[in-house]
C-alpha cells in the first residue's frame, strides 16, 4: 500500500503524518512509512465499520418503524364504510357479515365453548330468512356469530406457573379466608397432575356484611387471571339475566354467560352471585335460584343454552362464588351444589393486612402508571390502624378520597386529615354498622345545605 502522506526530504523511511490538534491546525508527527501505513489500514478499518454500524442502527430503525406500523394498522379502528355500505340497512350489513372459512387452529391453553359446525350452519341458515317480523334479532344474531366465530371456539384457560405463590399471598393477605384458599390450591394442584384446566367447586361465602367476600372475590379472579361478574340476586330477572331472556320477547336480549364466554376471551370468568339467599322466592312462588341448578353442574353446564340466542355453549368452566347471609333461605338442591364456608370477622392483625391489601389495589386501579404510583408514600402505622375498623367498602372509600386529597394538593404523602369521613352540616340519623336483613354496608352520608 503506497502512503498518500507528504514524504519528508530529509529522513528517507520516514513522513509525516498529520493528526488533529486543538483549536488551531491539525498538528504533523514524523514517523516511520510501515507504521503510516498500519495506521492508515487501521483508520480504513475504523470507517468501515462505523458505516456498518451506521447501517446496522438505521435497519434496525426502519424495522422498528414498521413494527410500529403494523402495530398501528392492526389496533387502528375499521375504516369508515364506503358509500355504498352507508347506505345499507341494519340487516343488509349483517347479511354482509362474513367467518371463517376453516377453523382456525387452537392457541395453547385454550378450550373449546361450543359446536364450530353446528355455529356455522346456524349462521349459514340465519341468513336465509327473509321475515321481516325477525329482522331486528336475526341482525342481532349474525352480529353476535359472526364476533363469535372470528378467532374459532376456542377460549383461553390461563395456567400460570405461580399459582402456588399467588394463593399463599392472597391467603396471608385475607387470612380469614385461607379455607377457601386451600380448597382452591387442591383444585390447581389436581389440574397440574392431570393436566386439565382447574375448575373450582362452586364456593359459597356465608358471613355478615363486611368481612371482604366481595374484595376476596375480585382478588380470586386476579389470581386466576380471569374476568370478575357481579349477578346480584335481590331482583326476579336473575335467571334472564345469565342464560338471557325469552327470543319471543320485543326486548330480548343474551344473557351474562353468552357475553362472557361466548363472546368474551376467557371460558374461566369468575361469577359472583351476590346476596344468594334474597333471591330465594320470586314473583308467582318463581325462585330465581332453582336456575341455577343446570349451571353449577359440570355435566349440564358444557351443555347451557342461551334463550335469546337459542344456542347451546360450554360454560363448565365458569367460576361460581356466591355471598350469602342466611344459608337458611336457600333451596337445600341449590345448596348442595356449593362448597360452603362461614367466614368470620378477621382480627386486628387481619384486619391490618385487609388494610394494606385494599390499599394496594385501590391505588394499582387509579393510578396505573406505576412511575407515579410508586412516588407515593405508604399511610403511616396510625393511618392503617384506623382504615383497619373500616369495612372493605369503607377502606375502598376512604382512600379514593385521601388519593384525591393528594392529588388536590400536589403532595405524594398523606394527611390524617384525608381519611376523615366528611362531615355533614346538620344531624344525620344515625346506622348501624350492620345493616337490617343482612344488606350491603352503610355508605357515609352527606348533607349539603345551602
Amino acid at each position: 500500500m503506497v502512503s498518500k502522506k507528504k514524504q519528508s526530504k530529509n529522513l528517507p523511511g520516514y513522513s509525516l503524518h498529520r493528526v488533529a490538534g486543538g483549536l488551531d491546525a491539525p498538528a504533523e508527527l514524523l514517523v516511520p512509512t510501515w507504521l503510516l501505513e498500519r495506521l492508515e489500514i487501521e483508520e480504513f478499518e475504523r470507517d468501515r465499520l462505523l458505516r456498518e454500524e451506521v447501517a446496522r442502527k438505521r435497519a434496525e430503525a426502519d424495522a422498528a418503524q414498521r413494527a410500529r406500523l403494523d402495530e398501528a394498522l392492526r389496533n387502528s379502528p375499521a375504516p369508515p364504510p364506503s358509500s355504498v355500505a352507508r347506505n345499507l340497512t341494519p340487516f343488509q350489513a349483517a347479511q354482509a357479515l362474513t367467518i371463517p372459512d376453516e377453523l382456525p387452529p387452537a392457541p395453547k391453553d385454550s378450550v373449546s365453548v361450543f359446536d364450530w359446525d353446528a355455529a356455522r350452519e346456524r349462521f349459514n341458515s340465519l341468513k336465509k330468512h327473509p321475515s321481516a317480523v325477525e329482522r331486528e334479532i336475526i341482525t342481532r344474531d349474525l352480529q353476535h356469530f359472526a364476533k363469535a366465530m372470528a378467532n374459532g371456539p376456542w377460549r383461553s384457560i390461563a395456567r400460570t406457573g405461580t399459582w402456588r405463590k399467588d394463593l399463599e399471598r392472597l391467603a396471608a393477605e385475607m387470612p380469614n379466608f385461607s379455607p377457601v384458599v386451600g380448597a382452591i390450591q387442591r383444585t390447581m394442584a389436581l389440574a397440574d397432575l392431570s393436566g386439565r384446566p382447574a375448575t373450582p367447586q362452586p364456593i359459597l361465602l356465608l358471613g355478615a356484611p363486611g368481612v371482604g367476600k366481595t374484595h376476596f372475590t375480585h382478588r380470586l379472579a386476579e389470581v386466576l387471571q380471569t374476568t370478575v361478574h357481579r349477578q346480584p340476586f335481590d331482583n326476579p330477572q336473575s335467571n334472564s339475566a345469565l342464560r338471557g331472556s325469552e327470543r319471543h320477547w320485543a326486548n330480548s336480549a343474551v344473557g351474562a354467560l353468552w357475553e362472557l364466554v361466548v363472546l368474551g376471551k376467557k371460558a374461566n370468568p369468575v361469577v359472583l352471585l351476590d346476596e344468594l339467599d334474597k333471591g330465594a322466592l320470586g314473583g308467582n312462588n318463581y325462585r330465581p335460584v332453582d336456575a341455577l341448578l343446570t349451571l353449577l353442574e359440570p355435566i349440564t353446564a358444557s351443555k347451557v343454552k342461551d334463550v335469546s340466542v337459542d344456542f347451546e355453549f360450554d360454560a363448565s368452566h365458569v367460576v361460581y362464588v356466591a355471598t350469602a347471609n342466611n344459608a337458611d333461605r336457600i333451596s337445600e338442591p341449590v345448596r348442595s351444589r356449593f362448597l360452603e364456608f362461614v367466614i368470620e370477622e378477621p382480627d386486628i392483625d387481619g384486619r391490618l393486612v385487609l388494610a394494606h391489601s385494599i390499599f394496594e389495589a385501590t391505588i394499582e386501579r387509579l393510578v396505573p402508571l406505576k412511575e407515579v404510583r410508586m412516588a407515593f408514600a405508604r399511610p403511616t402505622d396510625l393511618q392503617v390502624c384506623r382504615l383497619a375498623w373500616m369495612t372493605p367498602r369503607q377502606i375502598r372509600m376512604a382512600i379514593e378520597r385521601a388519593l384525591g386529597a393528594a392529588a388536590y394538593e400536589g403532595r405524594r404523602h398523606f394527611e390524617d386529615r384525608d381519611f376523615d369521613m366528611p362531615k355533614s352540616s346538620g344531624a344525620v340519623p344515625t346506622t348501624s354498622r350492620k345493616p337490617k336483613d343482612g344488606g350491603s354496608d352503610e355508605n357515609p352520608v352527606v348533607v349539603v345545605r345551602s
